[in-house]
């Protein structure tokens, strides 16, 4: 029980990965339904992109709270809200009679999924210390990552025998398996000593500070930027495979699969890469392929007949030059300020969540069947994040 656990038990890692594995396999858990949700509803492309706009929205308008009221009341009781309300979005999800009700769910679980992926590593940081908070979130990160890669073939495989509902259902078992989980088994990590009162005008003082800062702002957007173009792709790929191009769902599964896997198997590598090479090299490397990737998916799409494999190849490149910046540039951001280390956290999760939001919304706006307009959108987010990223890169190399 609860009063019998330490804040060292081996059990409280293990219940913060399940609650983290049951964040981040949504989308591509139920990306898979996209084209069943269409017919099933009776609506358009752009009304099934809404649900992944408003998923990112609610999570973008949370994440400003989340680590602020952690730090103010403590890491549990905001932990246990977080993934109860994700847990009732999921519900709402699983018993939608029509689009209205499940755009609501989406935005109800982005509302609550933000507050276990923003705090989750706050739990962490509070027990352990030096090499061993550094190797616990390096197993962490490997095991999400690698049910992330596997996330696109169980959506399949539920999709195809079970209904799109059935996708949602293992997500709102995730969700209320994770509540209980934290309820029963996860302690109090944040000492009542060490919390500061929550204060809406310190708030808005720090988030303030941080966006007045130019260097700050440019190496997040452009981090921004990058990540969504690649929520872009995984977001309308259902829709652009499957009802356009006529691919089956099982080859749909292979396609998608090639580049989460890409993702994953890449951020598993990142601590190896690190020792073993020049950093700010790589990263210029990885950016000048992102671009390059990103350029050729517009001829692509400009010039030659949709094909779904040429269209995986690039986006794998793009996944490729990725995955560095996002690991490098994300804590070169959280060193900027080291007092406001809390908000820079949930302004950087904020803002991209923010911008996915805004992203998906427009390639759902402009999406007419082909890959072309995509592509649009995709080359336009990699060309605004190059120079800001570029500029980061520069700074960290002369720093």
């Amino acid at each position: 029980m609860l009063t019998k656990l330490t804040k060292t038990s081996p059990l409280i890692p293990i219940v913060l990965i399940v609650a983290l594995i049951a964040c981040w396999i949504e989308l591509d858990l139920y990306a898979p339904s996209f084209p069943q949700l269409m017919h099933h509803f009776g609506t358009d492309e752009q009304a099934i992109q809404w649900t992944l706009s408003l998923n990112f929205f609610g999570f973008f308008i949370s994440s400003l709270f989340c680590g602020p009221l952690a730090d103010s009341f403590g890491r549990r009781p905001a932990l246990i809200v977080g993934t109860a309300i994700f847990a009732l979005g999921s519900i709402m999800c699983v018993l939608a009679s029509n689009m209205p009700i499940l755009m609501l769910g989406r935005l109800i679980q982005g509302i609550g999924v933000s507050a276990p992926v923003t705090i989750c590593i706050a739990v962490i940081a509070d027990i352990y210390q030096g090499d061993r908070q550094v190797r616990l979130l390096s197993r962490m990160n490997s095991t999400v990552t690698i049910v992330m890669a596997a996330a696109p073939i169980a959506g399949v495989f539920l999709t195809d025998n079970f209904g799109w509902r059935s996708n949602f259902v293992v997500i709102a078992f995730g969700a209320i398996l994770s509540t209980f989980l934290m309820g029963f088994l996860i302690p109090e990590t944040h000492d009542k000593e060490n919390r500061q009162p929550f204060n809406l005008k310190q708030l808005i003082g720090g988030y303030l500070t941080l966006l007045k800062s130019q260097s700050f702002m440019f190496l997040t957007l452009g981090l921004c930027f990058m990540v969504a173009a690649y929520f872009v792709f995984i977001g309308i790929i259902p829709l652009l495979f499957m009802e356009a191009l006529k691919i089956d769902i099982n080859s749909y599964a292979f396609y998608q699969g090639s580049v989460v896997g890409i993702f994953a198997l890449l951020s598993l590598l990142i601590p190896s890469v690190l020792d073993r090479f020049d950093v700010n090299k790589l990263l210029r490397f990885s950016l000048i392929l992102s671009l390059l990737s990103g350029i050729a998916m517009f001829f692509l799409g400009a010039m030659v007949a949709d094909h779904p494999l040429p269209i995986t190849i690039l986006m794998c490149s793009y996944t490729v030059g990725l995955v560095l910046p996002c690991c490098v540039l994300f804590a070169q951001a959280m060193d900027m300020f080291h007092s406001l280390r809390a908000s820079a956290s949930s302004l950087i999760q904020s803002l991209r969540m923010l911008t996915m939001s805004a992203a998906t919304y427009l390639a759902g706006v402009f999406y007419d069947g082909t890959f072309f307009p995509v592509s649009i959108v995709i080359m336009a987010l990699i060309i605004i994040a190059f120079p800001m990223a570029l500029s980061a890169i520069r700074k960290r190399q002369l720093t």
